[in-house]
């Protein structure tokens, strides 16, 4: 008996050697990302996690602004290490960029007042299945 989430889940490993050629185009990747993101679940079914999928120039310059903020704040002896490492994050295809709508954890405390103090955890628990939902599907 095949389980397709199972051998997602499975299959779902951090890949260090990145690189520009991959097996589907830019929105057939950016269409995944979006199904995932939009069927993972969340407390009070918030939806509150977003994402931002860059590709080609905005990828790249994206790595040059994290370059160029690190090089401010890592010492120099350690540098090399930090931008060897940038640069093989900016060596993939794109960039997948998750991130948390306040707005709407915002709301939620105001509406649910008894809760207020779990929305900020549980948005937490959103973005954290949101992401794992990517990366298998991505694998």
């Amino acid at each position: 008996m095949s389980n397709a989430f199972i051998d997602a889940i499975a299959a779902r490993r951090s890949i260090y050697a990145l690189g520009k050629n991959v097996p589907l185009s830019s929105d057939a990747i950016t269409a995944l990302v979006k199904e995932a993101v939009k069927h993972s679940p969340s407390s009070f079914n918030s939806q509150s996690s977003r994402v931002v999928v860059l590709f080609g120039h905005a990828h790249e310059k994206l790595w040059d602004i994290v370059k160029g903020t690190l090089k401010k704040i890592v010492p120099a002896e350690a540098f090399g290490a930090t931008e060897n490492k940038l640069s093989s994050f900016a060596a993939g295809a794109g960039t997948i960029l998750f991130f948390e709508d306040t707005t709407v954890i915002d709301e939620l405390q105001k509406q649910f007042a008894a809760y207020a103090d779990n929305f900020p955890i549980w948005s937490e628990h959103s973005t954290w299945i949101a992401q794992f939902a990517v990366w298998s599907a991505l694998a």
